[in-house]
């Protein structure tokens, strides 16, 4: 296994303190596990954590990268701050950010593999919700639930160029 670095790990604790912060992180259920997936995907958009890379899998965007680190956190102990970490402004993203995510996990998991398919996949409204429902075997109620949530992240968006 390669060493990790001290940066490395003040990244992580970090990372961990502001998924911690969200009340997610933990990796023993399933169910935290995929939580914490949407919650950091949703949290590098809202630009608060370090950068994961995703890739579309069953639940929508995965990042192996941070399944193994929170796995590593885990058995490493590393222990959260989860006091007020960052400058006026990201705190004011974080905020956003934790009122945006009062939703259910699959809510979530439905917003996220949303977006992926509009703004990485780069597929049209019409097709990224006949590719959602291909993935998710979703009604048309839920898509409407994840439409709202991507338009309601724009728009939280649109406030941070102002």
């Amino acid at each position: 296994m390669t060493e990790i670095t001290k940066d490395k790990i003040d990244l992580l604790s970090y990372n961990y303190s502001i998924l911690k912060r969200l009340g997610c992180g933990d990796v023993d259920t399933f169910e935290q596990r995929l939580r914490s997936q949407k919650i950091q995907y949703f949290a590098q958009l809202f630009g608060v954590t370090y950068r994961y890379k995703y890739n579309l899998y069953l639940h929508g965007p995965y990042s192996t990268e941070l399944a193994h680190d929170l796995y590593y956190i885990k058995s490493a102990g590393i222990t959260p701050d989860v006091g007020k970490l960052m400058p006026e402004k990201l705190e004011q993203r974080f905020l956003d950010l934790k009122k945006f995510i009062k939703k259910s996990t699959k809510e979530l998991e439905l917003a996220a593999t949303l977006h992926w398919l509009l703004k990485i996949v780069n597929l049209s409204e019409k097709d990224a919700k006949i590719k959602l429902n291909e993935l998710k075997n979703n009604d048309k109620n839920q898509y409407n639930l994840a439409l709202k949530a991507i338009k309601e992240y724009e728009q939280i968006k649109t406030n941070y160029s102002k």
